[in-house]
C-alpha cells in the first residue's frame, strides 16, 4: 500500500504545477481582467505590435490618426522596452489592508448562475499617490484587479486610474496604469512576449513593457505593465472605433454562453445581437459554413489569430479554453475580430485541462475553432494559417535576442528570486527553440484531428465534500517517501452517499513548486499541503491545498478565496490523474504551521469540491 499511495503521490505532483498555474478561471485566470475600466478610460494608444512598443504597421496614431499613419503618440515612453518603469504607491495603511483582502466569492464566480451574464467586480477604489519615474500624482485611484488564478494577498494585481477623482487628467497620455502581477509566471516575461508574438503576426494587441511597483515602500517587484484593450488601441488598428467590443471570460458563441460577454463600448446600448448573428451562423451547414460564417466574421483574421495562439501554447484563451479574449464588431467591415488578453499563462506545452494525448498543433474548445477545425478544407486552411506563422514569425533567433533582452533588464529587480526566474526564463527558451519541430510534424503531411467536443456548460456544481485531518513536518513533500512522515484522516462524502473513509494516508508539505518555489521566490513562496487517502471503493484520492504563507501560521484559519488559499481534488487512482475540481465553500485551519525544516504542521479541513460543467 505505502508504495502504491507513493506512486499516486508522484503521479498527482507531477501535474498539479501545471493545474493550479492554469485552473480555467484563474489563469484563470489568470491574469484577465473582467473589471477592465471603460473604454473611454483605456490606458494607451500606440504601438500594438512587432517588437513591443513598435507597431508591425508602423501606426502609432494613438491620438486618432487611421491605422498605418505615424502620428507621435505621447504613450510611447510609457512602453519603452528598455525602460522598467518605477511606479510608487502611497496610500492610507488600512485602505491597503482592504484593497489587498478583498476577493470574489468562488461559488457565485463558478456556481450556479455563473453564465447568466458578467460579474460585478468586488473590488473598491482607494486614493492614492502614484508617483512614476519620480512625477507624483496625487488622488490618484487604486484597486485590485484580476480574476482567481491571479488572486494575491501580498502581491495583488492593481488597477491605477489618473482621472477617477481628476477629471480628464492623464500622465504621458495614459489615463491610468494595469498592472499585472505574473503570479503564475516564474520568468516574469511570458505576458510580454507574448503580446509581442500576436503583434509580429500582425494581430491587434496590446503594448506591453514592466513596471517594479512599491507600496507604502514596500517593494512588490516586477509587474507587467499592460495596455488596456480600449477605445485608443481600436482607434490604431481599426478604421472606426465606435463598433461594440466586449470582453469574454468563459463566453463562447453557442446557446447559453454568449450572456458572459461583457460590452465594454457602447454600454448604454442593450442590443446585442451581433453576438447572436456570430452564434447563428455557426449552425450553417459544412457547405454553406465559410460563406456564412464570413458575413459576420473576418474568417482569415480569426485563422491567424487562433493559429498564434495555439502556436505561443495560450491554452487559457479562446480557442483552448474560451477564455481570455475581447471581441470586437468593426462598423467599417461589419465583422468581428479577436483581440488576445491574459496570456500570462503562454510558452509552455503542458495543457493541465486539456484531454491526454491533445495535438499540440491545434486547440479548438472555442464554438468557432471546433466548428471550422471539423470541416475538412477549413481544417487544412487553418494548418496552411499555421505554417505561414512558423515561416513569416516564428522567428527563434529574433525570439531568443528578445528573451535575452527582457532577461537582462530585469536582472537588477530579481535579485533575491534570481534562481527561480532563471529557471522559468530558460523554460520559455526551450520552448521557443523546440515549437517549430513539433508543430511541423504535426501539421505535414495532414493536420491532426481534434476528437474532443466543447464542454457541454461552464457552471460548476457541488461534487463532493472533502473533510479531515492532517499532520506532517514542513519539507516532507521533497522526501523520496513523503508518507513515511504524515499521518491524517480523509472522509469523501459523494451527493446522495454515505460518507467514505480512507483506509491508509499520505501527508506531506512544503513549498508551492509551482512557480518555482522556494523560500526566497518573491513571487510565490506559498505553502504547499497534500493530503492522499486509499479508499475501500479502491480509488486513490488526492487533496492539494496551496496556502499564502500569511495565512499559513498556528491558530489561522484560511477560506479557499484562491488568495488565502485554494484546493484542487483529484482522483490518482490511474496511471494518469483526472481532476474531480476544485474548492469552493469551507477552509483549512492549522493547529501547528511553520516553514522551518522539520517543524510540525497540521490542523484540519473542510472543502465542499466544486467540478463538473467545464472539466
Amino acid at each position: 500500500m505505502a508504495r502504491k499511495l507513493t506512486s499516486a503521490f508522484v503521479r498527482a505532483g507531477s501535474i498539479l504545477s501545471t493545474v493550479a498555474l492554469t485552473m480555467v478561471l484563474g489563469a484563470a485566470a489568470c491574469s484577465s481582467d473582467p473589471d477592465q475600466a471603460p473604454s473611454g478610460n483605456a490606458g494607451g494608444g500606440g504601438a500594438g505590435g512587432g517588437a513591443i512598443g513598435a507597431s508591425s504597421s508602423g501606426s502609432s496614431s494613438g491620438d486618432g490618426g487611421a491605422p498605418g499613419t505615424s502620428t507621435p503618440d505621447p504613450s510611447d515612453a510609457m512602453f519603452d522596452p528598455d525602460h522598467v518603469l518605477d511606479v510608487a504607491i502611497e496610500m492610507a495603511p488600512e485602505d491597503w489592508e482592504k484593497l489587498r483582502r478583498e476577493s470574489r466569492d468562488v461559488s457565485e464566480v463558478l456556481g450556479e448562475g455563473c453564465m447568466d451574464g458578467p460579474r460585478e467586480s468586488p473590488y473598491t477604489q482607494f486614493p492614492a499617490t502614484v508617483t512614476i519615474d519620480g512625477e507624483a500624482l496625487e488622488m490618484s485611484a487604486v484597486r485590485k484587479k484580476g480574476f482567481l488564478g491571479s488572486a494575491s494577498l501580498s502581491k495583488p494585481s492593481l488597477k491605477v486610474s489618473f482621472d477617477e477623482y481628476v477629471d480628464g487628467r492623464e500622465h504621458a497620455g495614459l489615463k491610468g496604469l494595469t498592472l499585472n502581477n505574473a503570479r503564475q509566471d516564474p520568468s516574469l516575461i511570458k505576458t510580454c512576449l507574448a503580446f509581442k508574438v500576436f503583434g509580429d503576426a500582425g494581430l491587434p494587441a496590446s503594448r506591453c513593457s514592466f513596471a517594479r511597483v512599491t507600496v507604502n515602500g514596500k517593494d512588490l517587484g516586477i509587474y507587467a505593465h499592460v495596455e488596456p484593450v480600449g477605445k485608443r488601441l481600436l482607434k490604431r488598428h481599426f478604421p472606426d472605433d465606435g463598433g461594440n467590443l466586449y470582453e469574454g471570460q468563459i463566453s463562447d458563441f453557442r446557446d447559453g454562453w454568449s450572456a458572459t460577454y461583457e460590452k465594454k463600448t457602447n454600454e448604454d446600448d442593450p442590443d446585442r445581437s451581433d453576438l447572436d448573428a456570430v452564434t447563428a451562423a455557426l449552425l450553417a451547414s459544412d457547405a454553406e459554413l465559410d460563406a456564412e460564417l464570413g458575413e459576420v466574421l473576418d474568417i482569415a483574421a480569426f485563422r491567424r489569430y487562433w493559429a498564434t495562439e495555439t502556436l505561443i501554447a495560450a491554452w487559457d484563451g479562446y480557442a483552448g479554453n474560451v477564455n481570455n479574449h475581447f471581441v470586437y464588431f468593426d462598423p467599417d467591415s461589419g465583422k468581428m475580430s479577436f483581440l488576445p488578453w491574459g496570456p500570462d499563462m503562454s510558452f509552455d506545452a503542458t495543457d493541465p485541462l486539456g484531454p491526454a494525448g491533445r495535438p499540440q498543433s491545434v486547440s479548438a474548445k472555442g464554438a468557432i475553432a471546433h466548428r471550422l477545425y471539423q470541416t475538412p478544407e477549413l481544417r487544412a486552411l487553418y494548418a496552411e494559417a499555421m505554417a505561414e506563422l512558423l515561416d513569416e514569425v516564428w522567428k527563434e533567433d529574433e525570439l531568443l535576442l528578445e528573451i535575452d533582452r527582457m532577461e537582462e533588464l530585469l536582472a537588477p529587480y530579481v535579485s533575491e528570486s534570481a534562481e527561480a526566474v532563471k529557471a522559468g526564463t530558460d523554460a520559455v527558451r526551450s520552448f521557443v527553440s523546440g515549437r517549430r519541430a513539433v508543430i511541423s510534424a504535426e501539421i505535414a503531411p495532414t493536420p491532426p484531428t481534434w476528437t474532443y467536443a466543447p464542454p457541454a456548460e461552464g457552471c460548476l456544481t457541488p461534487v463532493a465534500t472533502m473533510t479531515g485531518t492532517f499532520s506532517t513536518t514542513w519539507g516532507s513533500l521533497a522526501e523520496m517517501d513523503p508518507f513515511a512522515t504524515g499521518t491524517g484522516t480523509l472522509t469523501v462524502t459523494l451527493p446522495e452517499g454515505e460518507p467514505q473513509s480512507s483506509d491508509a494516508m499520505g501527508v506531506a508539505s512544503g513549498y508551492d513548486t509551482s512557480m518555482g518555489g522556494g523560500p526566497d521566490f518573491a513571487t510565490s513562496g506559498r505553502a504547499q499541503l497534500m493530503v492522499v487517502g486509499s479508499f475501500p471503493d479502491g480509488n486513490v484520492r488526492a487533496l492539494f491545498f496551496i496556502v499564502d504563507p500569511e495565512v499559513f501560521a498556528a491558530g489561522k484559519d484560511a477560506p479557499y478565496d484562491w488568495q488565502s488559499a485554494v484546493a484542487f481534488a483529484l482522483d490518482v487512482t490511474q496511471p494518469e490523474p483526472v481532476l474531480i475540481g476544485l474548492s469552493g465553500g469551507g477552509e483549512i485551519h492549522f493547529d501547528e504551521a511553520s516553514m522551518e525544516p522539520g517543524a510540525p504542521v497540521s490542523g484540519s479541513f473542510t472543502v465542499t469540491v466544486l467540478g463538473g460543467g467545464i472539466f
